[in-house]
């Protein structure tokens, strides 16, 4: 009998997972997003190579939507493809919106302090929360053979 994930478990390690973003300004915050969504994106190619036999040089070239295409074609877990969904909507957000709307911003307001939480800031921090849980629950997964 495989063990049960929890809401108390999932919350802890997505808190976890977040601190690394804490005291980071919104250009750090999307640097470390980048790293962490690539990292994923390693990962996820790697599970695909193990359980699929692509090696990681056929791969290479693959996209987190491609990796994730792929990985749904071969059937793994919906649940986990459903989730893995909207991490590469945000990613693909983020990797190329985001930066581009910060810079706009930047040139319109130029050097005028503002406190103001944007709507961009807001995407981010969702998409950071959504990655972190997804990681985790990637994490935990992999630990448990429960693909």
């Amino acid at each position: 009998m495989s063990k049960e994930l929890t809401r108390e478990e999932i919350q802890a390690g997505t808190q976890n997972g977040t601190k690394k973003y804490e005291n980071l300004d919104f250009l750090g915050k999307y640097a470390m997003y980048m790293g962490v969504a690539q990292l994923l994106e390693f990962g996820l190619k790697k599970l695909h190579q193990e359980k699929y036999g692509n090696t990681l040089e056929e791969m290479e070239r693959w996209t987190l939507g491609r990796t994730k295409k792929e990985l749904a074609a071969k059937g793994l877990r919906p649940d986990f493809i459903h989730f893995l969904e909207s991490v590469v909507e945000y990613r693909n957000y983020i990797a190329h919106e985001i930066l581009a709307n910060f810079a706009l911003m930047r040139s319109v307001i130029d050097n005028v302090e503002t406190n103001h939480y944007s709507k961009d800031e807001r995407t981010l921090d969702k998409a950071i929360l959504e990655l972190e849980q997804l990681i985790f629950l990637f994490d935990w997964t992999n630990q448990n053979n429960a693909w």
